[in-house]
């Protein structure tokens, strides 16, 4: 009877300690998405700049060891760089000791305003990702009257001559999350860099698509060869803006031009 009192005692204390894991996560998903609503004519990306949270020094962060990146869904060894990072020494699989050294700092090309910190690939030679998920369902009668117009830009870079680079791609999802269009912008070649460490403003723009109620924001940082993962990221930004309808007066006056076009065709045509 004893025995079964002991047993029943360490099961609540497992189911217990369980729950109190699962709240965590389930808090720690919520911070990284977090649901508000948005508002024309303001960055729609949540700590875009990356300012939020804490940035590694030093840049071989990994694992448990990489600072928590607020508003942001991380995989693999995504991480947030101080600019001015120390770098570091490692030996490689064939037992040579490479040095990490070089990332960007302020006198790197990149934004004028660019804070402390930069989103960075990585110190682990693999590809990674972030993603966070914007709520837009209260613009609902803009987008759906084809009035809301994006402009996505960020600062997207890589180190030296190597070839690990940056997409920053928007997914406009309906209310039942199917993809209605894409849209994207890639960090510069090394060459387009002048085989220099820096960041260049990249930006596109467009219409958010009729019938989109969310947008997944992803940030992937791809991998190619080297140290680590040299993808660079910072100042990151999505607005949406509303377009006006024609008025009346312009659309008295595009109709005028068109009569006014016709006439002149008939006119060179009875002419010849």
């Amino acid at each position: 009877m004893n025995k079964l009192k002991t047993f029943s005692f360490k099961y609540q204390k497992i189911a217990t300690a369980g729950i109190a894991l699962m709240a965590v996560i389930s808090s720690s998903i919520l911070l990284a998405s977090p649901t508000r609503a948005a508002t024309l004519g303001q960055n729609l990306i949540v700590n875009g700049d990356a300012e939020q949270g804490r940035g590694d020094p030093i840049g071989n962060a990994v694992g448990t060891d990489i600072p928590f990146i607020p508003g942001w869904i991380p995989t693999n060894s995504f991480s947030v760089l101080q600019y001015g990072a120390t770098g570091f020494k490692f030996t490689n699989p064939l037992g040579n000791i490479v040095a990490v050294s070089g990332l960007p700092d302020i006198n790197s090309s990149g934004p004028s305003v660019r804070g402390k910190n930069l989103f960075f690939g990585g110190a682990n030679r693999s590809s990674s990702s972030a993603s966070q998920l914007i709520d837009i369902a209260n613009l609902t009668s803009i987008i759906d009257a084809g009035q809301g117009a994006y402009d996505l830009s960020a600062w997207l870079g890589g180190y030296n001559t190597d070839l690990d680079n940056v997409k920053l791609s928007l997914n406009f999802l309906n209310q039942d999350g199917q993809s209605l269009n894409t849209a994207f912008i890639t960090s510069p070649t090394p060459e387009e860099r002048n085989n220099t460490t820096g960041l260049l403003f990249q930006s596109t723009k467009g219409f958010v698509p009729v019938g989109a109620r969310q947008i997944n924001v992803a940030l992937d940082m791809n991998y190619v060869r080297g140290r680590v993962n040299d993808g660079y990221a910072d100042n990151l930004s999505l607005v949406i803006t509303k377009v006006p309808e024609p008025s009346i007066s312009g659309l008295l006056l595009v109709s005028s031009s068109c009569l006014m076009v016709c006439k002149l065709r008939r006119n060179r045509q009875h002419l010849l």
